[in-house]
């Protein structure tokens, strides 16, 4: 793998070799999947404010103490070395925007070009029975993965996203693959590789505990719950019935983020309030 600045991890040259021609059979499909990251990202924004390879991640496969994990960005290469490769042209344009990877007669990955720029920016990864068991976006055609999604049985499980476009990993995501909604959130907020914002989602309710004191904990007074509408949710207080519904209340002020500006959530399945906005693109120098 060609190496970026520290904390990124670049396409290998095989696999962005392929940019010349990325062709695209099912293109609006895959389209309508990065549109989904870019949908669903974007609310992380609204409510982080407030307190701001192989088949398998190294997130997931990192030995870390509690509450550290792996900022480190890890792509899996295409390889087309001895395999077969068909390409799609999907706009008729003489350059394929897809390219699929077979061993043997199943497809194992495969590259597109969705902007039709020239470079991939979409990678898809399929396991022995054809269901799609990864997938990585760059959203800003810098060459680096700004987000990857894992899948068990071809269900989304996981999430890894780099929402600063600082070429690391700043946020864990955790779904219910029966659902495909998304159940847990972790963020490291401050870029020092520790969680300090634990997202927990109920409904179209979603509470964040924040650790401000920076012990590694929640801190018992840096809790908020949002409502569907971003809005923050008073509990009810001791004097109010215990079957009295809460009172939606304006969100605090916001803490500034020690990061700039969050600038993906590639999943297609994503859309609540906690998502990330994708980086614009050319936003950082190749």
């Amino acid at each position: 793998m060609a190496s970026g600045p520290p904390g990124e991890v670049r396409a290998g040259s095989d696999a962005w070799a392929c940019a010349d021609g990325a062709g695209r059979r099912g293109q609006a499909r895959l389209a309508r999947s990065a549109l989904g990251v870019a949908l669903g990202a974007g609310a992380l924004l609204v409510a982080g404010a407030i307190g701001c390879g192989g088949g398998d991640s190294g997130v997931a496969n990192a030995k870390l103490p509690d509450g550290v994990r792996s900022q480190t960005i890890e792509h899996e290469a295409c390889s087309e070395s001895g395999h077969r490769v068909e390409t799609v042209d999907v706009n008729n344009d003489g350059k394929p925007d897809i390219r699929r990877v077979f061993d043997g007669d199943a497809e194992i990955c495969r590259i597109s070009d969705l902007n039709r720029d020239g470079k991939p920016d979409l990678f898809e990864y399929y396991d022995k029975t054809g269901q799609l068991r990864r997938r990585e976006a760059d959203y800003d055609d810098n060459g680096i993965v700004n987000a990857i999604e894992i899948y068990e049985n071809g269900k989304l499980v996981r999430a890894e996203l780099d929402t600063t476009n600082q070429g690391r990993i700043d946020t864990w995501d955790t779904f219910d693959p029966a659902t495909g909604k998304r159940i847990k959130r972790e963020r490291d907020a401050t870029g020092d590789g520790r969680i300090d914002q634990w997202w927990t989602y109920n409904g179209d309710q979603v509470t964040i505990a924040m650790d401000k004191n920076g012990d590694g904990l929640p801190d018992p007074d840096a809790t908020i719950t949002l409502g569907a509408s971003g809005t923050a949710i008073q509990p009810p207080t001791a004097a109010e019935d215990a079957g009295a519904a809460s009172t939606p209340v304006a969100a605090p002020t916001p803490e500034p983020s020690p990061s700039p500006s969050p600038s993906p959530e590639l999943s297609p399945t994503t859309g609540d309030a906690g998502a990330p906005t994708p980086p614009k693109r050319g936003g950082a120098k190749r």
